[in-house]
């Protein structure tokens, strides 16, 4: 159980940083469940076409027979299928609305693929290769993805798309197949590179992270009453900001012919006359579809009726979560944990057993050791059981919003389930430990 553990911990972690390097808009978890999955089948595929390519191996020897097997059975077959996996499944998804989003699906496919391969290395060749693989292997993999899911976040908004779906095979293959050359060469200099070779991929890898961050391709919520007010009137010079936000056509004036009798040409003009042109103005305004300004009373129950009120007031969002998601899975964790306290059920029937039949034989030592089996079959059976009622609770309190430190609480003992319960139990925290997050459970 502890190689399992030792496999899974660096892809846990992993996952969870880059779940929290994702700003914006979250995933929604049954996706990236879907693509953590297709990256541990896409073992079989991987093993079957490795199968096939040991037909040309015998072909070559020495160097070049270890860079055929770093750069084709291991970097161009693995990095195939996994770009493979990613593209069939997320290309057309609408979650997939930022650059950064490639990242994401592609680690998380890569992830799913790792941990099997680490499990299968770990459980085969002890202790000290899953701590070595902890800092190489599992991170090398991740860093594969981070350049396959940096091309694929570019294909999807940026052109040319056939050049970056080229770089989202090309490059991640080429990183791969020189780490795997390095560490299978034997050769002294070329394993010291392979050092320096591992490090300069991490540079890389937190220098995509920090770039594709800064794009969002959904712009910021602006403010909509301003945004619709400068469109729908652009044709005309309204000062929004001043107190009466009059009507003053930009129009051409020689269309207009009262644009001209400006107040010096009215200087010479009758009163009686003048009365008389101010009203043909007002019939020409009111023919156009315009209205005197003299008050802004009539425009602001226009804005107000269409649902925009003070142009400097900025529209209010709902804040994005994964609450229901996570509340979901924390039921589902729950069920799980109820129905295996039956199987602790069977420790109890043992323990009943031992001591009757100790008791028929008369062998106390039979009935002692029931008795032990009894007591802790009866204590197992009691601990997950609340375990499972309060998984399921956390699931209550997180759909309500409510009891955010009992879900907190939860979440850390989640942890300790391997694999399935960590992964839920630290991203559960990240969600609940966020400002905006904290404030709806504040609000109940």
């Amino acid at each position: 159980m502890i190689y399992v553990q030792l496999a899974v911990a660096p892809v846990v972690v992993i996952l969870a940083y880059i779940y929290y390097r994702d700003k914006y808009n979250k995933e929604p978890f049954w996706l990236l469940f879907l693509l953590f999955v297709a990256g541990m089948f896409s073992v079989l595929p991987v093993l079957g076409t490795g199968y096939l390519s040991d037909y040309f191996l015998e072909k070559f020897d020495g160097l070049y027979q270890v860079a055929y097997t770093a750069f084709v059975q291991a970097a161009f077959i693995e990095e195939f299928w996994k770009l493979f996996f990613t593209f069939l499944i997320v290309w057309s998804a609408k979650s997939f609305d930022e650059r950064f989003d490639g990242i994401v699906y592609a680690v998380t496919v890569s992830m799913g693929f790792a941990v099997v391969e680490n499990i299968l290395y770990v459980t085969g060749y002890g202790f000290s290769t899953g701590l070595l693989r902890m800092i190489t292997a599992v991170p090398a993999h991740a860093i594969f993805g981070i350049s396959m899911g940096y091309y694929l976040g570019r294909a999807k908004f940026d052109s040319p798309k056939a050049l970056y779906l080229i770089l989202a095979f090309v490059v991640p293959w080429l990183m791969h197949g020189i780490y795997d050359f390095l560490i299978m060469s034997g050769v002294t200099w070329m394993v010291i590179a392979f050092i320096g070779f591992l490090i300069l991929m991490y540079i890389y890898a937190f220098g995509r992270l920090k770039k594709s961050s800064k794009y969002k391709v959904k712009p910021e919520p602006q403010n909509i009453s301003q945004t619709i007010t400068n469109e729908t009137y652009s044709a005309y010079n309204v000062n929004l900001n001043s107190p009466d936000r009059g009507f003053e056509t930009n129009e051409n004036p020689q269309n207009n012919p009262f644009t001209n009798n400006t107040e010096s040409q009215y200087q010479n003009v009758n009163p009686e006359n003048a009365e008389q042109n101010y009203s043909q103005q007002e019939q020409y305004d009111s023919s156009r579809g315009f209205q005197q300004t003299q008050n802004n009373e009539t425009y602001q129950n226009q804005t107000q009726d269409r649902g925009f009120g003070n142009p400097q007031t900025v529209a209010a969002y709902a804040v994005k979560n994964n609450l229901e998601t996570l509340a979901v899975l924390h039921y589902i964790m729950g069920g799980f944990k109820l129905l295996s306290s039956l199987f602790v059920l069977i420790y109890v029937l043992m323990g009943a057993g031992m001591i009757a039949g100790g008791i028929y034989d008369s062998d106390g030592s039979m009935q002692i050791v029931g008795g032990i089996f009894l007591i802790l079959g009866l204590f197992g059976f009691a601990v997950v059981v609340t375990l499972g009622i309060m998984s399921i609770l956390a699931g209550k309190f997180l759909s309500q919003k409510k009891n955010r430190m009992f879900c907190l609480v939860i979440s850390v003992l989640e942890c300790f389930n391997t694999p399935f319960g960590t992964v839920l139990g630290i991203f559960t925290i990240i969600e609940i430990e966020k400002a905006e997050v904290k404030k709806l459970f504040e609000k109940f």
